[in-house]
C-alpha cells in the first residue's frame, strides 16, 4: 500500500513511518514537512497518473497551508482522484472545535491522536483493505 505522511514535525513523520513499516513491511511511504509540497505531490500523483489506493495521514496544524486548507484544495481535485485517497487527520490537537470542523469534510475517514500506535495503524489498514 502507498502512504503519504504530512506533518511539519519530521520526527513524527519518522516515527509514524517506522510504525507503518512494522505493520506493513511492503509499505511505500512519501513524507512531507511542507503542506504546499505535499499538495503539489498529490496533484501530480493523483491527477496526472493512475495512482494506487493511498492512505494519507495529515496533521492539522501546519505552516503555509493548514490541514483544513489542504483538505479544501484536495476536494477540488477530480472525484476519481480523490476516491483513491483515504485521508485521516492525525494530530495532537484534541480541541473540540477541530474535531467538529473535521466532521465537515466527507473525504475524511477519521481523526486520530498523535502518535500513531501499532494497534491504530493495524485497525486503519484492516478497515481500508476490507472496504
Amino acid at each position: 500500500m502507498f502512504y503519504v505522511l504530512i506533518d511539519d514535525d519530521s520526527i513524527f513523520n519518522f516515527i509514524h513511518a517506522k510504525v507503518i513499516r512494522q505493520v506493513d513491511e511492503e509499505a511505500d511511504i512519501a513524507d512531507f514537512i511542507s503542506s504546499s509540497e505535499a499538495l503539489a505531490f498529490i496533484k501530480e500523483r493523483f491527477v496526472s497518473h493512475k495512482a494506487e489506493p493511498t492512505l494519507v495521514f495529515l496533521d492539522i496544524n501546519m505552516p503555509e497551508i493548514n490541514g483544513f486548507e489542504l483538505l479544501d484544495a484536495i476536494k477540488e481535485l477530480p472525484a476519481e482522484s480523490v476516491s483513491k485517497m483515504s485521508i485521516y487527520i492525525i494530530t495532537s490537537s484534541l480541541n473540540e472545535k477541530d474535531v467538529r470542523k473535521s466532521k465537515e469534510y466527507p473525504i475524511l475517514k477519521g481523526y486520530i491522536g498523535k502518535p500513531l500506535s501499532f494497534e491504530r495503524v493495524k485497525e486503519v489498514i484492516n478497515f481500508e483493505k476490507n472496504r
